[in-house]
């Protein structure tokens, strides 16, 4: 624990320093977020929040661990995708390009580690699902899709570095109950505390007074270390957690992504095209603000990863666990094409009273 605590210190600081540093490099390399049909903030916002927190992550991880150890590749896979990311913030690449580029670094990843997911658990009480040799290709899935989770929710102020925390915090919290994940401990506390000065910023907490975004550098970053994290605590013999444990840590940015696919797939649209359609947007035309809706959207992302984790401490049979997720799905599916109005009720409600 006191050399995570050194490296989550060490990356916050690292953080802030890249932070100052990178701010006029990007109104010189145009690194900017400008205001469109879709994006409603005022003038040019740097996007350098994912790239300080990579930085400041970064310098600590090659303090603090040995150059050589297991998760080096992930460090080089995670510089690769960030410098695409930070290319795409700039020049706006292809969908596609990001997608195959997101392709490939999973399976450089996943193959070049040797490390997959080799089993879903006992989901439905009839005993362990096996993924033998699908393991590495459902990990590669599992690496695109939570990469684009974490992207898609990336759409109002701290939200998703707010929601980046909590899963980073929850496995902090699995990663100390054993020993052996050590690496995994610093790994999640120091990207942790690297986003501390660009939630700060983001949100302008004193003494910070101009804002900057994540910008898709970040939030694929973010997504593709979580889901690193969560493959490597879910390995037979060396499990930190079961694997249904981690659909709850990463539940929002999950259901939020399916949903938004499915809803498209039933349009006849692209999945990758964007829309307004996420959570965070029904929150803001129910009349919310976006401080409000962070608020909220957080908190729920906290009591479900507190459910996950209460069912991996207490043992919880995993096919009730998982009925349960699918369950909350559901209803959240569901509620997205009608919880606009109930919003709006909602919000009339709290304002007579």
């Amino acid at each position: 624990m006191e050399a995570a605590s050194s490296a989550g210190l060490l990356a916050g600081f690292f953080a802030l320093l890249s932070m100052i540093v990178l701010r006029p490099v990007a109104q010189r390399v145009k690194l900017l977020d400008q205001p469109d049909h879709r994006k409603l903030h005022k003038g040019a916002v740097p996007l350098i929040g994912g790239l300080s927190a990579f930085v400041g992550f970064g310098v600590a991880w090659l303090i603090w661990m040995p150059v050589a150890s297991a998760h080096s590749l992930f460090l080089v896979c995670a510089a690769l995708l960030v410098m695409v990311g930070a290319v795409d913030d700039a020049r706006d690449l292809p969908a596609k390009f990001r997608l195959a580029v997101q392709v490939v670094l999973g399976a450089v990843l996943t193959f070049g580690s040797g490390i997959s997911l080799t089993t879903f658990g006992d989901l439905f009480g009839f005993g362990e699902i096996s993924l033998g040799y699908l393991g590495p290709w459902v990990t590669i899935a599992a690496v695109i899709g939570a990469t684009n989770a974490f992207n898609m929710v990336d759409g109002i102020d701290g939200l998703a570095g707010s929601l980046s925390l909590v899963a980073l915090v929850s496995l902090a919290f699995v990663f100390m109950a054993d020993a052996r994940f050590n690496a995994e401990l610093v790994l999640a506390i120091a990207i942790a505390c690297a986003l501390v000065p660009y939630m700060m910023a983001n949100l302008r907490i004193p003494p910070f007074r101009c804002r900057i975004f994540m910008g898709d550098a970040g939030s694929m970053f973010i997504g593709f270390a979580v889901v690193w994290l969560l493959v490597n605590a879910t390995q037979p013999g060396e499990m930190a957690m079961r694997p249904v444990t981690a659909l709850w840590i990463i539940a929002i940015p999950l259901m939020d992504m399916v949903a938004i696919m499915v809803r498209r797939a039933r349009k006849g649209q692209s999945l990758m095209k964007p829309d307004r359609e996420h959570l965070h947007h029904i929150f803001m035309r129910a009349g919310f603000s976006d401080r409000e809706a962070l608020l909220m959207i957080t908190i729920v992302a906290l009591v479900f990863a507190g459910i996950g984790l209460a069912g991996e401490y207490f043992d919880v049979a995993e096919w009730l666990m998982f009925t349960a997720f699918v369950g909350l799905f559901a209803v959240y599916d569901w509620s997205l094409s009608h919880v606009w109005r109930l919003l709006v009720l909602f919000r009339k409600k709290v304002a007579h009273h």
